[in-house]
């Protein structure tokens, strides 16, 4: 899939979500806003590990040339 297809599916599902559980208040739209609530703790976590694997890596790296320096 291209960046344009996950584009316009991430924008239809927040108007589905937002007019199935704001505007008709159905338990699907309810699935729907709970189902996008982990998706982003999913994110929020995954984000933060990569970006912690990344520094930990960088550290290694940083403290390896330094030894060859000497």
């Amino acid at each position: 899939m291209n960046k344009k297809t996950i584009l316009i599916s991430a924008i239809i599902f927040a108007a589905v979500t937002l007019i199935l559980n704001n505007v008709l208040q159905t338990a699907v739209g309810g699935f729907l806003m709970t189902l996008s609530f982990s998706a982003f703790v999913v994110l929020i976590t995954g984000a933060v590990y990569y970006i912690s694997k990344f520094y930990i890596n960088q550290i290694h790296y940083n403290q390896k040339n330094r030894e060859n320096i000497k």
